[in-house]
């Protein structure tokens, strides 16, 4: 802080930027929420992606790494480059001397957060999409593994060979902070009864459109990049990994396709080898011809593909949080998800989208039936999935929560000392 600016300087520290996900919208968001109300903020983070994770976002707030680059002919390397970072935290602290409050948001954010905040005696944050996945590992996770990240693969061999240290050095650096915010109530609970903290819920968001434009939805096409969209169609917007279960609304969309073969599904995002699996398995079911992996996007061409869609599907069965369904809501689209995890709460079941039983296919294509067959209650659900997340999950609604728990924890340690 300064006499000229009055507001605290900044420093969010997230685990990496390797891939378009949730969490790395998160903490991109936050950012600039926070810089568009007068704070001084830098991100960073141990290893960085500047082709697959919100390019144009990275660019605009110059995103670094921890540790200069000269390994990227190396395997491994995100892996090395968070071991380092992690290892190097509390001398590394002496290039963030300037900063006046940290938020760590997620493992290792979390423990360099609180390595520099204790060489420095400054306070810090945390921000928990989920629980360290390397020590707690959901169901989900232990059937699939790391198939596409073989990184977190060899992090996971690393860290069984000295679990003690990685979980006390886990808790020690979420259980200090002076603050402890989580993406949800959901995940919430599970953080609390992991960690025994009480937590701050400041849910993740959207940028809701101010008015709804009524869109046909049925009828039209339009072109994303060489790809000819033709509606009606699904869209699923997942990264393309095992853990997402894709494949779901695959063996789904048999079934929908049999009383409107006119529907198309729409996939965007890089590949992976997750995605060849996914190839493989709509030749396998012959729906191959309607099934459209487009590859990445850019951000306008992604809300676009959101504002036209039929249904949203987000078939992640243990998700902890889940911004899909928020995003399509903020167009009017509804959407199909499981009953279970995450999107329970931010899908109002039968009013914003449908909830399908957990894990019945046939009942998860119905519901998708049920949209495209009723476009007057599709419309109607729209409507309201609009509302809910105008109301409940704007950015703005985050940014006050993220805002405000930054000046009580300074308050609260300037009267500490």
């Amino acid at each position: 802080m300064s006499a000229k600016n009055p507001k605290p300087k900044i420093a969010i520290f997230h685990c990496g930027f390797v891939y378009s996900g949730g969490g790395e919208r998160i903490v991109l968001e936050e950012a600039l929420g926070l810089k568009k109300r007068g704070y001084q903020v830098k991100v960073y983070a141990p290893t960085i992606d500047v082709k697959l994770c919100y390019p144009q976002l990275l660019k605009k707030l110059n995103v670094k790494m921890f540790l200069p680059s000269f390994i990227e002919w190396l395997p491994f390397r995100d892996a090395l480059r968070m071991a380092a970072t992690s290892l190097l935290a509390p001398f590394l602290a002496i290039n963030f001397r300037d900063s006046d409050i940290f938020l760590g948001a997620n493992q290792p954010g979390a423990w360099i957060a609180f390595c520099m905040a204790k060489v420095l005696k400054k306070p810090y944050l945390v921000y928990l999409n989920q629980p360290n996945r390397l020590i707690y590992p959901r169901k989900i996770d232990k059937q699939t593994g790391w198939q596409n990240r073989k990184d977190y693969y060899l992090l996971a061999k690393v860290i069984k060979l000295i679990h003690s240290f990685i979980r006390w050095a886990d808790r020690v650096s979420i259980n200090s902070c002076q603050s402890l915010l989580v993406n949800g109530d959901y995940i919430g609970q599970i953080i609390t009864q992991i960690y025994g903290q009480d937590v701050v819920v400041c849910p993740g968001g959207v940028y809701p459109q101010k008015r709804l434009i009524k869109q046909n939805v049925f009828k039209g096409q339009f072109k994303i990049k060489n790809h000819l969209i033709v509606k009606p169609y699904i869209l699923i917007t997942n990264r393309h990994e095992p853990q997402k279960r894709f494949d779901y609304v695959l063996k789904a969309l048999k079934k929908v396709l049999n009383k409107f073969p006119q529907v198309e599904l729409v996939i965007p995002g890089p590949f992976t080898l997750y995605t060849l699996d996914l190839i493989a398995l709509a030749r396998k079911l012959k729906i191959n011809h309607k099934v459209k992996f487009i590859g990445q996007i850019t951000e306008v061409d992604l809300q676009k593909l959101y504002s036209q869609a039929v249904v949203y599907c987000y078939p992640s069965p243990e998700e902890d949080f889940g911004l899909g369904p928020l995003e399509a809501g903020a167009w009017g689209v509804p959407t199909v998800a499981w009953n279970h995890a995450g999107p329970g709460v931010t899908v109002k079941s039968n009013q914003t989208g449908y909830l399908a039983k957990p894990y019945e296919i046939n009942d998860y294509a119905d519901k998708i039936l049920k949209l495209i067959d009723y476009p007057q209650q599709r419309a109607k659900m729209g409507l309201a999935a609009w509302n809910w997340t105008k109301n409940q999950f704007s950015w703005q609604r985050h940014i006050n929560i993220l805002e405000r728990e930054i000046k009580q924890t300074i308050v609260s340690y300037l009267r500490r000392r």
